[in-house]
């Protein structure tokens, strides 16, 4: 034991950094690998996503209890700086208790085949935050933000030239369309910041990856990745004007976001038929139509009306709280859902479409509040200090972006993993603002 305690002393802080990086690495590149299988190797496609999830999970648990060891002997742990730390054990532990408690333990622990989301692969998605909370070096978390980009650039390249540039709304490498928008979300809004802080040939580089990533979202039409990207370039937009952040830049994206969005809301309408498109996909003026019509059904009394709400969310909604209020302490257990909307004859669904009501139905509402109070943590400390670093600016307002969107959305096994990994960089940064011992820690 004493020999593993003077390795774990030789290891320095910047390893870890470089094997967080290498690790995470890994995931960027599975559209990519995933896109060849798919294409080329069909009996493989999903295997890389499945196989490499628990292996960044596992590698990323051990490396951080390194880290951690390294702190406790060095005297750097703190209830304050370690309090995010805290929150994920604490639902770790409900997590546990609630698949014990469940009616399919089995399901619980495993997840069932389409999803893969059992407890165990949501013990990997904590081996993802610990990970990436280790990274500190600037050129990695920019490494991995263009690594992602350069996935989404690539993989909605070449379909357009396998069916000779005419684009339908497809799920890629995914298994549906909707999942494809939840990386096409993640890819713009950080192509939207790599174009805002760069300059010259790489500030026009990033333009068009920008206004393709787009293009490719809009085409899409999973209208609650659009719906989260654009509170978010709002939010963006009144941040850079009280912190005088990029302002120029932010409003030309604005603009060409914009423009952009009816540009090809127009075209669909005029060429639609020629191009083989359902009349409301890439419609964006249609989208926000049907949004408030949402919103006016929502505050009828008619239950007949909010049912309809958001494609049928307004009814997985209310059953889903109906669930939590009859398992309010803790849950049924992962995937508990599946067989209770099942037996629902109105819309069938196995998740809420909205992650605080899929919390708290899996492990109680006790576990959605604490979920909450991590997010409001990380969200309010970072805010007043993500204006020192342009590249921490990034990180948070695309993880406020999928956070956005995770309130009409749906979690899988392969699209979580990113809003891990930026929720990771952010707790690492939280541990960086409430330490007092920063430069001991390099």
């Amino acid at each position: 034991m004493k020999k593993l305690f003077n390795i774990i002393d030789k290891i320095k802080y910047e390893y870890l950094d470089d094997f967080s990086f290498i690790i995470l690495l890994l995931w960027t590149i599975c559209p990519l690998v995933e896109y060849y299988f798919k294409n080329y190797m069909y009996s493989y496609h999903k295997t890389y996503f499945s196989m490499i999830i628990y292996i960044i999970g596992m590698l990323g648990i051990l490396e951080y209890i390194v880290y951690f060891i390294k702190q406790k002997k060095e005297g750097l742990v703190s209830k304050r700086k370690y309090l995010c730390e805290i929150l994920i054990s604490t639902l770790l532990i409900l997590g546990f208790i609630a698949t014990i408690f469940s009616k399919d333990i089995r399901l619980s622990f495993f997840g069932e085949p389409y999803r893969k989301e059992g407890l165990i692969v949501y013990i990997m998605y904590i081996g993802f935050i610990l990970s990436a909370s280790l990274i500190r070096a600037d050129k990695n978390k920019k490494i991995l933000a263009r690594l992602i980009i350069f996935s989404a650039l690539i993989i909605g390249i070449l379909p357009l030239f396998r069916n000779n540039f005419t684009y339908k709304a497809f799920p890629n490498v995914f298994n549906q369309f909707n999942h494809y928008g939840y990386f096409l979300m993640i890819s713009l809004m950080l192509s939207i910041f790599m174009f805002i802080n760069n300059k010259g040939i790489r500030k026009i580089f990033y333009l068009f990856v920008y206004i393709f990533l787009l293009y490719l979202l809009i085409r899409n039409d999973t209208f609650g990745c659009y719906l989260a990207s654009s509170i978010s370039l709002i939010i963006l937009f009144i941040y850079s004007l009280v912190k005088k952040y990029q302002r120029v830049s932010v409003i030309i994206t604005v603009i060409i976001f914009v423009l952009i969005s009816f540009g090809v809301s127009h075209y669909d309408i005029k060429i639609g038929e020629r191009v083989n498109l359902k009349s409301t996909q890439g419609s964006v003026g249609k989208n926000i139509k049907t949004f408030f019509n949402d919103v006016n059904k929502a505050l009828n009394e008619d239950n007949s009306k909010t049912n309809e709400i958001g494609t049928g969310r307004g009814y997985l909604w209310k059953k889903a709280l109906s669930y939590t209020m009859d398992h309010p302490l803790i849950g049924g257990g992962m995937e508990c859902l599946h067989e209770y909307y099942n037996a629902q004859t109105v819309y069938y669904s196995d998740r809420p479409h909205n992650i605080i009501l899929q919390i708290s139905s899996f492990i109680g509402i006790p576990g959605a509040l604490i979920y909450l109070a991590l997010i409001i943590i990380i969200a309010f400390n970072n805010l007043k200090n993500i204006h020192k670093n342009p590249i921490n600016i990034m990180i948070y307002f695309t993880a406020m972006t999928y956070f956005i969107s995770s309130m009409f959305g749906n979690s899988m096994y392969y699209t979580s993993p990113y809003f891990m990994i930026l929720l990771g960089l952010l707790i690492g940064l939280y541990r960086e603002n409430n330490s007092k011992e920063n430069l001991k820690e390099h």
